[in-house]
């Protein structure tokens, strides 16, 4: 007797079973009750399968090693299948319940994150007129520096930082990066050797672009002789 199982997890089932053989498989015709071994598949090949299944779903193996076993027949490779694979709608209700708990950790901890390592230029406002022990670090070349920054910048070209560049640098302060704005990583770049320096780092979020259009001023060459403050309201 043949299981009725959904099209998208038989062929999701196939696509692996293929990949394994590398040749096509047609499982239309097969009951549940087909040995895997007679497909072509040994114990080495089901498990590289079933290994293969469970990475692409996500599942950590260790939390689901006590109830996971090596399938032996089709039948047993559809229910793996269609409990990691499929829709929220045919997963046990238990895991779906489960779920919603690290999933909401997993939000908290990304947007937690981003408040940890990002700035915007209201907060860095506060901060700078605050007189909190913070620099701001333009991450441009020396030429995109020179004709317009941040009031009070420290120019280091993020090509141009090494451990030797970063040698006179005080490990108290924060060190807020930034670059000309979303369209540019010059900023990430520059996070990333101070952070790996062990220097602590947040990154200006919309860079110099949006401290502007946040109407706060800029110093240089080619910087407006005067700015409107806006307050963004946040």
């Amino acid at each position: 007797m043949t299981t009725a199982v959904n099209d998208p997890v038989k062929e999701k089932v196939a696509a692996y079973l293929e990949t394994a053989l590398g040749k096509p498989v047609d499982l239309a015709p097969l009951p549940d009750a087909t040995p895997l071994n007679t497909l072509g598949l040994d114990s080495l090949l089901t498990i590289s399968v079933l290994v293969t299944l469970l990475e692409d779903a996500g599942v950590d193996l260790g939390e689901h090693a006590d109830s996971l076993v090596t399938p032996s027949t089709l039948g047993d490779l559809y229910a793996i299948a269609g409990r990691f694979l499929g829709g929220p709608e045919e997963r046990p209700a238990a895991e779906t319940a489960a779920a919603e708990p690290r999933e909401q950790n997993d939000q908290l901890a990304y947007y937690q994150a981003k408040l940890a390592y990002e700035i915007d230029s209201a907060d860095l406002r506060d901060a700078l007129a605050a007189g909190q022990d913070l620099v701001v670090v333009d991450g441009r070349s020396s030429e995109s520096y020179a004709a317009e920054h941040i009031p009070g910048a420290v120019s280091i070209p993020h090509r141009s930082i090494s451990q030797d560049s970063l040698a006179g640098l005080s490990r108290a302060p924060l060190y807020v990066t930034y670059c000309d704005g979303i369209g540019c990583n010059a900023s990430t770049k520059t996070a990333i050797k101070l952070a790996t320096a062990g220097f602590r780092v947040k990154e200006l979020i919309g860079g110099l672009d949006w401290w502007k259009r946040d109407g706060h001023p800029t110093e240089g060459h080619a910087a407006p002789e005067h700015s409107h403050h806006a307050g963004c309201g946040c």
